[in-house]
């Protein structure tokens, strides 16, 4: 299997690298740090290719992806994990704040379908797995421009999963809860206090699990759906939530 995965050098991205090498497959990992993707190289050995990128310069990172796709003949799966979150109120959300996290967090993703999808479509058998978060489902106040993108992230996955059906490409949107990276203890740095004895984080190898079980087949009757990755303290609630939104589209996954 090839892979590419991107926002590889660290936190989610970097454990799914390490479980897709480990698993015996080629990954190709894009992010801006040249100094943590080589790192990552030296640590996975040949099977990790490592591609530094900005994947919000679209014209770069299309010439990337396409000069991926000539070089390995082909791409079995997509991971769509580059993104950020930032705290900001309505009226600290400018035009130019919101467009810059949608360009992350939606635009980059489908630039990258975009360039991909005649080589995904033409082999078949590939999937697309798009990092969202649980905020697309309950935002609260401060993501204004955060949870709008990833809600839009999931139409990408719903969208492509339609189109690519005839094709052999399916498409998945995975949506964990609070993870521990470098990302959320910059947003949460007195981290979030476990309830009623329940972790309420994730750990990143608890996500990569599932974007290898994706990989591998496992959730191909969960096509075009949020699977969702709440933290142990969270389970009951996202439940209810659930229960309350029926053809929501959501399933919890662990």
């Amino acid at each position: 299997m090839i892979a590419i995965v991107t926002g590889a050098s660290t936190g989610i991205g970097a454990a799914v690298a390490k479980q897709l090498v480990k698993a015996g497959h080629t990954v190709v990992g894009i992010a801006r740090s040249t100094e943590k993707l080589g790192a990552l190289a030296r640590a996975l050995g040949d099977n990790f290719k490592p591609h530094p990128c900005d994947v919000t310069d679209s014209h770069v990172f299309s010439a990337v992806l396409r000069q991926v796709a000539d070089d390995l003949g082909r791409i079995d799966l997509l991971v769509n994990n580059a993104g950020s979150a930032k705290v900001m109120s309505i009226a600290e959300t400018t035009p130019a704040e919101f467009r810059a996290m949608h360009e992350l967090n939606v635009v980059a993703p489908a630039n990258a379908i975009h360039t991909l999808w005649s080589t995904m479509c033409r082999h078949g058998d590939a999937r697309i797995v798009n990092m969202s978060s649980l905020a697309q489902l309950d935002p609260f106040p401060g993501f204004f421009a955060y949870a709008s993108a990833k809600s839009a992230l999931h139409l990408l996955t719903v969208v492509a999963n339609a189109e690519g059906e005839a094709h052999g490409v399916r498409a998945f949107t995975v949506a964990p809860g609070v993870v521990d990276t470098p990302l959320h203890r910059s947003l949460m740095p007195d981290g979030i206090k476990p309830v009623d004895g329940l972790s309420s984080t994730l750990l990143p190898h608890e996500v990569a699990d599932v974007v290898v079980a994706i990989a591998h087949g496992q959730h191909d009757a969960r096509a075009g759906r949020v699977l969702a990755m709440p933290a142990p303290a969270a389970v009951t609630a996202l439940r209810r939530w659930i229960i309350e939104h029926p053809g929501g589209g959501v399933e919890i996954v662990a």
